[in-house]
């Protein structure tokens, strides 16, 4: 993800970003077939899919982004966290509904950031940049860690980092201009509480423009921030519904019908 831009915004202490695969991501056009805004359609009972087509006439060619809608009434969340195993997001659990690759990992397959996975903490807190999933209490929530920093000893039972803020809670978003279009992960949530999952597979959005895509698009979103990215990102909803990272990853959410 950008290892320039990842040096502007941590200074001394900037992680190591996923690695990156072998070869560039092949930039495939949206389906001329396909409708441009699908709506969303139920896939089960709290969980939504939709997939919007975002054209680059500059790049020649169209995004098609996947969105998952999930309901926390609904659905219970996991992180699932192996440094010693990685493995493609495909290849994680597919008894969940839907699995999706977690934050930034370093090049032992540590992750970056705070890690909780069944109430079990890994690695430190990011302090002052990026966002946080985490569940406490049953309840999943996306907050700002500049907002709202992580305290040690939070009783939390799921957590995943990464960063930056694409939304932050003010209704403002990120805004540093850069020209590092890759494949992108992003988490969300409404004033409902509703979880988003956003797949940009095709290498086409910097992130300053999946912000303002995302603040503009009528989602509904009050609050976002980016998973990793490039060669990481991917998700599964089934044998016919799945986008694989291009790597294997030592972390994912995934999301279990309750």
């Amino acid at each position: 993800m950008g290892l320039a831009w990842l040096l502007f915004a941590c200074a001394s202490t900037t992680p190591t970003p996923a690695p990156w695969p072998t070869s560039a991501p092949t930039i495939t056009p949206a389906p001329t077939s396909a409708p441009s805004d699908t709506g969303w359609l139920s896939k089960l009972p709290g969980l939504d899919r939709r997939e919007i087509t975002i054209p680059f006439p500059a790049l020649g060619f169209a995004e098609r982004v996947v969105l998952f809608r999930v309901d926390p009434q609904s659905f219970a969340f996991r992180v699932l966290y192996a440094p010693g195993a990685p493995r493609f997001v495909a290849q994680w659990d597919r008894s969940a509904q839907l699995v999706f690759n977690a934050g930034y990992f370093d090049e032992k397959n540590a992750a970056l950031g705070l890690l909780v996975s069944d109430g079990k903490t890994f690695g430190r807190s990011y302090e002052g940049i990026g966002g946080m999933f985490a569940v406490a209490g049953g309840a999943p929530v996306v907050r700002s860690l500049a907002a709202q920093p992580y305290r040690r000893g939070e009783p939390l039972a799921q957590a995943v980092q990464g960063f930056p803020m694409l939304i932050y809670p003010d209704g403002s978003t990120f805004a540093k201009e850069d020209s590092v279009r890759a494949r992108r992960t992003a988490l969300g949530q409404d004033a409902s509480g509703k979880m988003y999952l956003v797949v940009a597979p095709h290498a086409a959005f910097t992130l300053t423009e999946l912000a303002r895509w995302l603040r503009d698009s009528k989602l509904g979103l009050t609050i976002a921030f980016n998973l990793d990215g490039g060669g990481s990102t991917g998700y599964y909803a089934g044998p016919n519904d799945a986008i694989d990272s291009l790597t294997p990853i030592p972390a994912v959410v995934a999301a279990y019908s309750r």
